[in-house]
């Protein structure tokens, strides 16, 4: 198989937006649209619970998608760079390890936690 730089980037992009990465921070980000959801969560989180109180701004909820998706960005370019310049692809020809079935499990454990949280809490 032959791709292109451009190719492998927009395929990587649109496979990280196709499997929900940032979705996976909305279930917190809705749950902290008020002042008294992070004065309820401030107790458990010691001096850190002051920080909470930015959720109140949707330009914040904004500002830590973004920050999510930079650095999950930035840590797969990572490591197809150091996968191609200094582990080779034939590597992944003969290591490929395929992990669709443990990142299905992964999204679903996090849906079923989330809303036995929403639930129970």
């Amino acid at each position: 198989m032959n791709v292109g730089g451009r190719d492998l980037i927009a395929w990587s992009f649109l496979m990280a937006t196709a499997h929900g990465a940032g979705l996976m921070l909305a279930p917190v980000v809705l749950a902290l649209t008020g002042p008294d959801a992070a004065a309820g969560l401030a107790g458990d989180l010691g001096e850190h619970g002051g920080f909470l109180s930015l959720s109140d701004a949707p330009v914040w909820w904004l500002v830590g998608l973004l920050m999510h998706t930079v650095v999950m960005l930035a840590t797969m370019l990572a490591i197809a760079a150091i996968v191609y310049y200094r582990v080779g692809l034939a590597f992944l020809r003969r290591g490929w390890i395929n992990l669709d079935l443990l990142w299905a499990g992964s999204l679903v454990a996090a849906g079923v936690i989330t809303l036995a949280w929403a639930i129970l809490g």
